[in-house]
């Protein structure tokens, strides 16, 4: 490799550092907007679960970055552009539940910013708006560690009593790619890849893995886990005297 194709790599590496930056600092951005939820956010469940940006700030580069790809469907109109994914289950043997459990993901975009997110209707389901509210409120109080590329935060509810079971993610989600249980404690594991199609047929590293962890006596939530093509991000329910309003 002679000077100048060393100039060039080191050039494209910096490159694709800052953008990836810029990117963070916009995820940071909507981090810190979840903790004041009520003027950065409407959430509603009109046609599925409906996440608003009323302050929006993801670009739709950002998305593309994220997902690893670009939407297997895309429809405009005179107020913005519809992009559509599509989260495939994957199964550790071969299929062996009945019905359709891949997550589709609608995002709608005006003037390259995300404006709306929209997820299935089944995610509502034993879930309120209000409880959904002050779960991504608590994402917002996540404490960050740039260098490993996660965040940690506690879901700060009411009472015990409102902490999803492990009967609403099998409702949501299906079985588990993996089931393990030890100590009181069920683990289950989900995986998820896109969807492509005949124009987006090429490989990609995308990869969506949720992890659950459920306390045995009462099937009550402790621990769901998110990792996002290396982004790692998990919310705490463990009940204790101090971590629950009465």
């Amino acid at each position: 490799m002679n000077a100048k194709q060393k100039i060039l790599g080191v050039l494209l590496i910096s490159l694709v550092v800052l953008n990836s930056g810029c990117v963070y600092l916009r995820l940071l951005q909507v981090k810190r907007q979840l903790r004041d939820f009520n003027n950065n956010f409407i959430l509603s469940d009109e046609g599925g679960l409906t996440l608003i940006f009323k302050n929006p700030v993801l670009l739709e580069n950002d998305i593309v970055w994220l997902m690893k790809d670009k939407p297997i469907d895309t429809q405009q109109s005179e107020n913005g552009e519809l992009w559509k994914y599509q989260l495939e289950k994957k199964y550790a043997e071969a299929k062996r539940e009945e019905g359709d459990f891949d997550i589709p993901v609608s995002m709608f975009f005006q003037n390259d910013k995300l404006v709306k997110v929209i997820f299935p209707e089944r995610f509502l389901k034993d879930l309120s708006i209000p409880l959904l509210k002050r779960m991504l409120s608590s994402m917002g109080k996540a404490d960050i560690d740039k260098l490993n590329r996660q965040a940690e935060s506690r879901f700060e509810g009411n009472n015990a009593s409102e902490i999803p079971k492990k009967k609403y993610v099998l409702n949501v989600l299906g079985v588990p790619y993996e089931n393990k249980t030890k100590e009181g404690v069920t683990d289950f594991s989900y995986i998820y890849s896109l969807k492509k199609d005949d124009n987006h047929s090429n490989y990609n590293e995308f990869e969506l893995k949720i992890g659950f962890s459920f306390e045995n006596t009462e099937d009550r939530l402790e621990m769901a886990e998110f990792n996002l093509n290396g982004l790692r991000f998990s919310l705490n329910f463990s009940v204790d005297d101090k971590n629950t309003k009465m």
